[in-house]
């Protein structure tokens, strides 16, 4: 048995049970059965489903993010923008053509061209920092493609996934098509052992993500490893509006308070401009308080469990006593840390090597530009970065240096459905999110016709 635990107060919310492995193999013969029927709907057919799941999500907004708030400690706006998103991302792989599982190759034969065809069930591995955007983004181009999913949710947000479960059921999808495996840890290897299982994505830890890797690579199953991030955020010294973007960055680092891999980690910033630019984000930092998370102008919450509030706080007097200078001090107060900033040298160990994962700033300077691609490759971690500056030729070419797999210009890193999402390095591999998500569990069948 395990607890679901509200964050804001520790109270428990809900008692659960393991599934036994009977009930494992159930849902994964569950699984089979629904793959063999699902995987020769019509791609139209398909979509009709998706579509009535869209409609579904959008009636039930509130439920779903009041669940979320309560699960893992998002003020309640935040939580509407995640659900409304995920609807966003529904919608986006509703309007695809089938034409995508399909690319023909111009050769000497008749006939030569690949077909993108679905492999089989999918176990997704999910976060609980974004519980439904996660799932919704990991399960919704599997469906399209004809392939079944499983989700093993963060067990903290048990009841968000739970929920969106029901409305598969309630929006009409044949039984086994989305399911939910409430499993330990310790259990994760014998549904990947399965042959039923033919991939597996997770999004979580880079330390989790590696034995998720190897434990797809000893059964030979396809994977992606949508891991951390330590994402800089550079601005030189010819912005004119540093106001605006000190803002951006503010709240780019605070948004889900900290908790997320893509947030603004390490603020890189040109030494002629820096001391502006500390300034005005104490001056933003010291706004975002402590308040009713049900209320619409609360803009921080809190860390999501415990042991996470611990180890934050670790890392926090760890890169103080490493040689980071306080800005900003923090206050903590059970799960609740207000927002700090750390200014540190570039070869501050913990930050080369550790993911800080809330709302801690850190910023360090530099005075040569183009020292900006090294400045920002010196991390284990590659996934996100953008460079602020009105010379976009130059930022363009440090972006071809620059080992992430997302660089955004005078724009914030976010996840948007249009474009692939995913990094390099301890960030992981494969992509998700666009059309060519579709593509990552796929059987790329070659087929060739030559006339006799």
């Amino acid at each position: 048995m395990f607890q679901t635990i509200n964050p804001v107060n520790n109270k428990i919310l809900n008692n659960y049970y393991f599934l036994s492995e009977k009930n494992i193999k159930k849902k994964l013969s569950i699984a089979h059965n629904a793959y063999k029927k699902w995987k020769n709907f019509s791609f139209n057919t398909r979509i009709k489903y998706i579509t009535e799941l869209y409609f579904c999500m959008q009636k039930n907004i509130d439920i779903i993010s009041y669940l979320i708030t309560q699960e893992m400690g998002k003020p309640i706006t935040q939580s509407r923008l995640e659900v409304n998103k995920s609807i966003h991302l529904c919608k986006y792989y509703c309007q695809l053509k089938e034409s995508i599982f399909f690319q023909k190759i111009y050769t000497e034969y008749e006939k030569s061209y690949v077909l993108f065809e679905s492999i089989g069930a999918i176990l997704g591995i999910m976060p609980w920092n974004y519980p439904i955007w996660q799932t919704i983004r990991s399960t919704i181009p599997n469906l399209v493609l004809g392939n079944v999913i499983l989700i093993k949710p963060a067990l903290n947000t048990s009841e968000s996934c739970i929920t969106l479960e029901k409305m598969f059921i309630k929006s009409g999808f044949p039984k086994g098509i989305f399911q939910v495996l409430l499993i330990d840890v310790s259990k994760i290897e014998l549904v990947i052992a399965n042959p039923i299982i033919q991939g597996v994505t997770f999004t979580g830890s880079s330390l989790s993500g590696s034995i998720i890797g190897s434990l797809s690579g000893k059964y030979t199953k396809k994977s992606i490893l949508e891991l951390g991030g330590n994402d800089a955020f550079v601005i030189m010294k010819d912005v004119e509006n540093i106001k605006k973007i000190a803002k951006i960055a503010t709240e780019s680092r605070l948004n889900n308070t900290g908790q997320t891999c893509i947030s603004a980690k390490r603020f890189i910033v040109d030494k002629l401009i820096i001391d502006d630019f500390i300034d005005i984000v104490i001056q933003e930092m010291k706004k975002y308080k402590r308040g009713d998370l049900y209320d619409e102008y609360t803009k921080i919450g809190y860390i999501s469990r415990s042991d996470l509030s611990k180890k934050l706080y670790q890392q926090y007097k760890n890169i103080i006593s490493n040689g980071g200078k306080i800005c900003l001090d923090t206050h903590k107060d059970g799960n609740f840390f207000s927002p700090s900033l750390l200014m540190v040298e570039k070869d501050n160990f913990i930050i080369k090597k550790e993911e800080i994962f809330g709302p801690i700033g850190i910023i360090y300077s530099f005075s040569i530009e183009e020292e900006i691609p090294d400045i920002v490759n010196n991390t284990c971690y590659g996934l996100g970065a953008s460079i602020w500056t009105k010379d976009l030729e130059k930022a363009e070419n440090f972006s071809k240096k620059i080992e992430t797999g997302m660089v955004f210009i005078n724009e914030i890193v976010k996840s948007d459905v249009r474009f692939p999402f995913g990094g390099v390095k301890k960030s992981g591999y494969g992509r998700e999110l666009s059309f060519l998500s579709i593509k990552e569990f796929s059987n790329w069948k070659t087929i060739i016709i030559k006339k006799l």
